[in-house]
């Protein structure tokens, strides 16, 4: 097996049917070989039932709970076949060639801990999916809203058309090493559904490998849809993440940014209801 596509879902079945015959539609097991992992944290929106219409075709686990992305990921990573596994999100659409692209690619640089690609909106455009490691004014600057200071964290200027070495690449494409990712102890599991992958491509540099945006092939990305749709609860565990990574990594100083962080999830979850 070269391939284990791992998918997480919850609550997306308008988008996931479509990403998983996008990808039995653009790649060929003549060309790579790969296998589909799908975990369903508990939908309700009858995600579960599509699944188990195709159970012949991929391997499905299924929580009784929404136990969170990072975790739901691991459960999928752990009983894994591929050479590289490719964290995909369920918000997205092959394209022809790119699972094979950045498999080759892998195989070819040794230094390559993981691989990304580019990630298009619907019609046609560039998503920004690269970042730079966020040093703590960027936190304050985003949850401030002050988005014009963080062009250099954001790579704002970045035009997407030459393949580079990226310090953090977004998780809805990531083909790593399974060497790698068992090294590494794959997702840690306290960041539940934010920064898990912040934190992912900051230990895969720390262990001596490099991440890569390979900017030949390319994805559809249609957006966080599990996210946008968080009540309260769970927008209270997405800030919990943020403000564990800050703590993490800078320590006391990072206090100061609790109550900005308690202060945007009130009026987000205002606006939301």
């Amino acid at each position: 097996m070269t391939i284990s596509i791992v998918i997480a879902n919850w609550n997306t079945k308008s988008l996931i049917e479509d990403c998983i015959n996008s990808i039995f539609s653009t790649t060929r097991f003549s060309e790579v070989n790969y296998e589909l992992i799908i975990i369903d944290n508990a939908s309700t929106d009858g995600s579960r039932e599509y699944l188990r219409t195709i159970k012949d075709k991929i391997t499905l686990i299924e929580n009784d709970i929404n136990v969170g992305y990072a975790r739901a990921c691991n459960q999928g990573m752990k009983i894994s076949k591929g050479k590289y596994i490719l964290l995909l999100g369920s918000d997205t659409l092959m394209k022809e060639g790119t699972l094979k692209t950045c498999a080759e690619f892998l195989d070819t640089t040794p230094d390559a801990g993981a691989v990304s690609c580019r990630l298009l909106n619907p019609d046609g455009s560039v998503q920004n999916s690269l970042k730079k490691f966020p040093k703590l004014k960027n936190a304050f600057y985003t949850y401030l809203s002050f988005d014009k200071l963080n062009r250099d964290y954001d790579m704002s200027d970045f035009d997407y058309n030459s393949t580079c070495e990226a310090q953090q690449a977004a998780a809805t494409f990531l083909m790593i090493r399974r060497d790698l990712l068992e090294k590494i102890s794959y997702f840690d599991e306290s960041y539940r559904i934010l920064y898990n992958d912040v934190d992912l491509c900051s230990r895969i540099w720390e262990a001596g490998y490099k991440i890569y945006f390979l900017h030949s092939v390319s994805i559809i990305h249609y957006g966080s849809h599990s996210t946008k749709n968080a009540d309260f609860a769970l927008r209270k565990i997405m800030y919990s993440d943020i403000y564990r990574y800050y703590s993490k990594h800078f320590g006391f100083k990072a206090k100061f940014l609790y109550p900005i962080l308690a202060f945007r999830l009130i009026v987000v979850s205002t606006i939301k209801a």
